[in-house]
């Protein structure tokens, strides 16, 4: 009989800690010494529960993408209308970059860059996430054209793309230009596209 040994560590603790490394430093500058020493768990641990570095990489960045899409849904669902959905959707990328002294950008985004172009398991996961943003974006623009919020002759498909594409260019500057003039204008503009 085989005896499997479980766990001494609570995983989603452990992938929160290793989104902050990769986060951090990149996934190709982290070292397995950088985490060892801030997941608090050993070699062993770590090549028995993740297999290796990248397969950790992977679920970290997955629980990343689960809990940021669920956000970002629960946004869209629950705003008292389309228009305020879509502002605190926008508004909530220079909220973060603002709210940190040194700010790292989206941990995704980072990931899209630096990883997703040259590694097929990261590339998919990245791209299957923004499929769900962009459906969830869709179904918020076509509950909003029933509701007579926006225009029957604005394309929801156009508008979903259009406005998930916005978020990661944000995204992507809030990592180096935390400027808020800069984020207002973006967030105005976009908004116009509604009118």
């Amino acid at each position: 009989m085989i005896v499997m040994r479980t766990k001494d560590f609570n995983e989603d603790e452990v992938l929160r800690k290793a989104i902050d490394i990769f986060w951090e430093k990149g996934y190709n500058a982290t070292s397995l010494h950088d985490l060892i020493d801030g997941l608090g768990i050993g070699r062993s641990s770590i090549y028995h529960a993740y297999g290796d570095k990248h397969n950790l990489f992977v679920k970290a960045l997955a629980l990343y993408q689960e809990e940021g899409t669920a956000r970002i849904k629960d946004i869209l669902e629950n705003s008292s209308s389309l228009r305020i959905a879509i502002e605190r959707l926008l508004n909530v990328v220079p909220n973060h970059a603002f709210g940190s002294s040194r700010p790292k950008g989206c941990f995704k985004v980072n990931c899209e860059v630096e990883v997703a172009a040259h590694d097929d398991i990261v590339n998919k996961l990245v791209y299957d996430d923004d499929l769900i943003i962009e459906e969830s974006l869709f179904k918020a623009f076509k509950k909003g054209q029933e509701n007579g919020e926006i225009e029957a002759t604005k394309d929801p498909l156009a508008l979903a793309r259009f406005f998930a594409n916005t978020l990661t260019g944000m995204r992507v500057y809030a990592k180096f230009r935390p400027e808020p003039r800069f984020f207002q204008d973006i967030v105005k503009t976009a908004l116009s596209v509604l009118d």
